[in-house]
């Protein structure tokens, strides 16, 4: 039985303030775990980082401005590999649910690079659907998407390793407000 009100319409819960953070390899573009954090209710969404840029050793910590909250932090290491700290870890690809009809690619317009330092590296092309196609059978992507049509596609992509880094070991973040 569902709750509802005197006029007979079913209550609206107010949702949970949830960011998705989605993990794609950056060379085979598969789609290798995620997690849903949960923040205290705050108005906007906006993505600020620090970034200590490596000498031997650097790191890199994403945060939602609004609730001074970490949404990604990893180190980074010259002429090695660092680790992702936080979230301590994803949930596996196989845990997430997943729908039958693909949800549909937002505008270019609505994707955005996480920009975290002027010498922060991207790849002169992006294929932006092979991205997207790693994550739109997800029914997590397909809810946000419905629950929040005009929020921006974050994009950042993570190199725990730099100098002679290893771009097989980098991967995309999809990071999508609720």
């Amino acid at each position: 039985m569902a709750c509802s009100d005197d006029s007979g319409n079913a209550l609206q819960y107010p949702s949970e303030n949830n960011v998705l953070l989605l993990k794609v390899d950056l060379q085979t573009n598969t789609f290798e775990g995620g997690k849903e954090l949960t923040f205290n209710d705050v108005e906007g969404f906006t993505i600020s980082s620090v970034y200590n840029e490596p000498g031997d050793f650097g790191d890199i910590t994403l945060k939602y401005e609004e609730a001074n909250a970490t949404i990604f932090s990893g180190t980074i290491v010259w002429a090695g590999l660092g680790e992702m700290t936080y979230p301590e870890e994803l949930n596996v690809s196989a845990s997430f649910t997943t729908v039958t009809e693909p949800t549909p690619m937002p505008n270019m317009d609505e994707f955005e690079l996480v920009e975290y330092s002027e010498f922060g590296y991207y790849p002169e092309t992006i294929d932006y659907n092979a991205i997207w196609d790693a994550i739109d059978n997800l029914q997590l992507v397909q809810e946000y998407r419905i629950n929040n049509p005009n929020a921006k596609v974050n994009l950042f992509l993570y190199t725990p390793g730099v100098g002679v880094g290893n771009p097989a070991e980098w991967d995309w973040y999809i990071i999508l407000k609720n």
